[in-house]
């Protein structure tokens, strides 16, 4: 039928027309609840017809707390080569024992178990048993029995001579080298390298056998299976085709190669097949996933998909996600065995053994890509270039065996190197600058031998895991903790408070060496700081959490794929451009503006404009930067002239900018965009927006910390009034990459808000969206007493536009305006400068009244401003042209279209 009219009733509601043509009253009530997936929105009407005059935002957002996996997980079954158990037989009884091996798996055994039990997750764990001795196969079942009752561990077994040539001959022979891309065209007898279709039949089969005990233990619909590392490429196929749609997560511990190495492999089709039957895939690095994602592009023309921050593939009818974490320790493991009464003893002997002296340290395996060779020649030459530090410095390498990639070339070079400089710099008296040990290192002598370390040493030439820099962080003491680790390896842009080199520069490697032993020499400040700040990140990125956050991933991996958008292998990477629209700036132009002006207003943004932030500007570099003292200094002088207003327009926290001005009380300062602004003159801080409603920022801060989970390197910056996300330390182009996913993934839950997401340069910001600089810019041009008529505004990123724009509009004509945008970029501005470094010699300019003819002395980088090309006296007008808006390129005062960048530099 044909519903009635809809009537509605002031004093009781709305009438709601219902199937049987009766009216219903829906009445507005108090506290109304909307449940979602990820948390509740509540909606708090009020009574009907009655102002809310409370102080409560009417919408309020909060998100349920994950319960744990427990009772999602029906079951987990965990395969990995081998089991985390040290099996030993007694060879006088034959009895077996067992017992957890704690650094099994990479070091990460006991994190991993610890992250299950916080989930409520007992897995089963499958693989070989890690015993020198075979299990005889009357045995077996004996052995099985007990181990999946003590351990939850199900064997797999297999001979040994099988095991020896997958393991050693197709894994570490084949598989090893050719994913750390250090293979030769030529093996040891200079002939050609081949590849042996046997050792792959072995390695075929192997998997197949953990196919077979996988189906085995496999119990119902709801378990997961987490496959880990190279071997075992081709179990998530195998497993697939007997186990229809189980949820299978493969996670790569080892480097993924170049594509153009990759595809020298025979098999490189099969094993990529046997990854992509995986639900989701897990690695260290972007850089591995990006090799991965280039191999199934160019091999399989497979296209890949960037979801709500995670990458993902389209393959055989299922939709493959890839995930990039860095595994993490266990930090309590280490705090207990700091504390350990028998450590005392331990650390005592290294202490007198090394007393008086710097010590560096490094425990590496003895293999080629561990760069041993390479760290000895870059120490050998810092003692030649440093006579005096003989007997004051030492550097203890432990070298650990593998027996089954342990080359007596590499052996023999290293022990060379190591008599060399012992025989050339050792003083006489048995205090040798090298102590070489050739060995394994037991937990407890590691922990010692971290405790008294200054500073650690890794120079791998290709790493795709190394836990050794973690493990020491979470170990040291204070005032120690210096690192220098390759760009090689794998943790080196996790840890931002590392010295990064090429271990192939020995000159440079030499350099930091010295550096990093003056600073330990001099107790430097900084280095117990720096200590602290990686420490906290270590302790954040555990192996519990690395764990916990694979398997909500993989959990959730069953949902249907949502519209996604397509990334060409190109993308995020930046362009090289030249623009035409913009003016740089003539200083002289500026000053001799200044000195006409009776009333002047300086608006300077913080980061990237007053202080030096760049492409290669880490966390802790973002953290601590401020500007110069002779950019300070120069501030407060122009601050303290009557005639001058100078406001520093920042994003940051409030006591950043006052503690980077040294708090000098005639400069004016906005804060967190304008929410917080102090005036000059004035102790007191003042809030542009009283009754702000900031129930947004749990909801915002949860999509945050997500992101921050799967992008290394980013971190989330927490303010009263804001969040900022920050990637400068990620991949480049992963960073940039999960960035625009973020903020559509943002602008579509926050949308009922009032904010805005805004983008700079290597962040992402949420803020309030009545609060920007160009409103505060207003506030400041309200309270002045009387308007200005020379205006000078500076900043570098997409924050600082909302004061360009302003300025462009409101300002009288007649006014002397300078916006100017730090960086060649589209911009409100109308003038640019290069760098922080310009604006800082603007502002001497302006201090000291006069600019020298001429060019000045290049900066730091190598580079010549064009402006430092323009001579003092260039034009006579006292007022520069203003640059006309057009859709074409700008033309010139004199009606000629202006040049490129390129054609306005001064002929050769």
């Amino acid at each position: 039928m044909t519903p009635g009219p809809i009537t509605t009733d002031a004093a009781a509601g709305v009438g709601v027309d219902t199937t049987d043509g009766t009216m219903k009253w829906e009445l507005f009530e108090e506290n109304r609840t909307l449940t979602t997936r990820s948390g509740q929105m509540i909606v708090n009407d009020g009574e009907f017809g009655k102002w809310n005059d409370t102080d409560e935002g009417r919408v309020k957002c909060f998100l349920t707390p994950d319960e744990g996996f427990g009772d999602a997980i029906e079951s987990l079954v965990i395969v990995l080569y081998r089991l985390p158990i040290i099996a030993k037989r007694d060879a006088t009884t034959g009895a077996w024992s067992f017992k957890w091996d704690d650094d099994a798996l990479y070091l990460t055994s006991t994190g991993l178990r610890k992250g299950l039990e916080q989930l409520k997750v007992a897995p089963l764990w499958v693989g070989i048993l890690n015993s020198d001795d075979e299990v005889p196969r009357q045995e077996r079942e004996g052995v099985a029995d007990r181990l999946l009752e003590e351990f939850n561990c199900v064997p797999v077994f297999i001979p040994h001579d099988t095991l020896k040539q997958f393991y050693q001959g197709f894994c570490k022979g084949t598989l090893w080298p050719l994913f750390h891309m250090v293979s030769s065209a030529t093996d040891h007898t200079e002939h050609t390298t081949r590849f042996d279709d046997r050792l792959w039949r072995v390695y075929m089969n192997v998997n197949r056998m953990f196919r077979d005990k996988v189906v085995e233990v496999y119990d119902g619909d709801r378990a997961l299976i987490w496959v880990h590392d190279y071997h075992l490429m081709l179990l998530p196929q195998a497993s697939r085709s007997r186990l229809s749609g189980v949820k299978i997560g493969f996670f790569l511990h080892i480097p993924w190669p170049s594509s153009e190495v990759y595809r020298v492999l025979p098999w490189r089709n099969e094993l990529l097949k046997g990854m992509l039957s995986a639900t989701l895939l897990g690695f260290h690095l972007f850089d591995y996933a990006r090799h991965f994602l280039s191999a199934c592009v160019r091999l399989l023309n497979l296209e890949h998909e960037a979801n709500r921050g995670s990458l993902g593939l389209e393959y055989d009818g299922r939709h493959v996600m890839l995930r990039v974490s860095h595994i993490g320790v266990d930090p309590e493991r280490f705090s207990e065995g700091l504390s350990a009464p028998s450590l005392t003893d331990r650390v005592a002997e290294f202490k007198e053994r090394f007393a008086d002296c710097t010590v560096l340290g490094a425990v590496d395996d003895l293999d080629l890509i561990k760069g041993i060779a390479l760290k000895l020649m870059g120490f050998q030459r810092y003692l030649d270039s440093a006579p005096k530090m003989r007997g004051k410095v030492v550097l203890v390498q432990v070298a650990i065996p593998k027996a089954a990639r342990v080359k007596e070339s590499v052996r023999n070079e290293i022990r060379e190197l190591v008599a060399a400089i012992n025989n050339k710099h050792g003083d006489g008296s048995g205090r040798r600058p090298v102590w070489y040990l050739e060995e394994s290192i037991s937990f407890e002598s590691r922990l010692a031998l971290y405790s008294i370390m200054d500073a650690l040493v890794v120079t791998p030439i290709r790493d795709g895991l190394n836990l050794i820099p973690y493990e020491y962080i979470v170990s040291t003491s204070e005032g120690k903790g210096q690192l220098i680790l390759s760009e090689f390896t794998g943790c080196s842009r996790a840890l931002s408070s590392a010295e990064r080199v090429n271990p192939w520069d020995l000159e440079k490697l030499s350099n930091v060496l010295d550096m990093v032993v003056q600073k330990a020499i001099a107790a430097a400040p900084e280095v117990e700081l720096k200590r602290r700040a990686d420490k906290a990140y270590v302790s954040a990125h555990s192996s519990q959490q690395w764990a916990q956050s694979f398997l909500h991933d993989l959990k959730e991996a069953s949902e249907p794929a949502q519209v996604v958008v397509k990334v060409g292998p190109l993308a995020g990477l930046p362009g090289v451009l030249a623009y035409d629209e913009f003016t740089l700036l003539n200083r002289s132009a500026v000053l001799r503006a200044y000195k006409a002006a009776k009333r002047r207003l300086f608006l300077f943004d913080y980061d990237g404009t007053l202080t030096s932030i760049t492409d290669q500007s880490s966390q802790m570099a973002h953290a601590w930067a401020r500007p110069s003292e002779a950019v300070a200094a120069n501030l407060d002088t122009l601050s303290k002239d009557p005639l001058n207003d100078v406001y520093i327009m920042s994003g940051r926290k409030t006591e950043v900018p006052e503690a980077g001005l040294n708090n000098s009380p005639t400069i004016g300062i906005a804060a967190e965009h304008g929410f917080f602004y102090r005036k000059k003159n004035s102790k007191e801080w003042n809030r542009l927006l009283e009754d702000a409603d900031l129930s947004w920022m749990e909801l915002a801060l949860r999509i945050m910390l997500m992101y921050t989970d799967r992008t290394d390197g980013s971190y989330v910056e927490q303010k009263k009034a804001g969040l900022v996300w920050h990637y400068l330390d990620a991949d480049r182009e992963f960073g940039s990459w999960q960035a625009k996913e973020m903020r559509d993934h943002l602008e579509s839950l926050l949308s009922p808000f009032s904010v805005q997401v805004v983008t700079g340069y290597g962040r992402l910001q949420v803020r309030m969206a009545a609060m920007n600089k160009g409103v505060m810019v207003e506030t400041i041009l309200r309270d002045m007493p009387e308007p200005p008529d020379f205006v000078l505004c500076c900043g570098d990123d997409r924050t600082d536009e909302d004061m360009f724009a302003y300025l462009d509009t409101h300002l009288d004509p007649s006014v002397k305006q300078f916006t100017c945008t730090v960086g060649v970029k589209p911009s409100h501005a109308r003038y640019y400068l290069h760098s922080s470094n310009e604006v800082g010699a603007l502002l001497e300019t302006l201090v000291t009244g006069s600019y020298p003819r001429g060019v000045r002395p290049r900066p730091r980088g190598g580079s010549v401003s064009l402006a430092d090309l323009v001579p003092d006296d260039e034009g006579s007008s006292s007022t520069p042209a203003v640059p006309q808006r057009t859709n074409g390129p700008r033309t010139s005062a004199s009606g000629q279209k202006r040049r490129g960048l390129a054609s306005s530099l001064p002929s050769q």
